[in-house]
């Protein structure tokens, strides 16, 4: 889970969108995940909105958040 926690922080201090564009195309991503992270890393939008916006549960956000990070943790470590 620290790597998880550790990966979330990476993110949180790039400042530069090329930089973060950078690291999501090199991790597979569809449409929906892309959303997700850019909603809530560029724009600062919490779990729950980003939920309501996408049409999912709040559970299936968190679920597919933690799987991105895992993903994004095996190419920013």
């Amino acid at each position: 889970m620290s790597r998880l926690i550790d990966t979330r922080r990476k993110l949180r201090k790039i400042s530069d969108v090329a930089s973060f564009d950078e690291i999501l195309n090199t991790v597979i991503l569809n449409e929906n995940e892309r959303r997700l992270m850019e909603l809530h890393y560029k724009d600062g939008k919490d779990l729950s909105y980003i939920a309501d916006l996408l049409g999912y549960s709040e559970s299936t956000i968190k679920h597919w958040h933690r799987e991105i990070l895992r993903k994004i943790s095996d190419v920013i470590s």
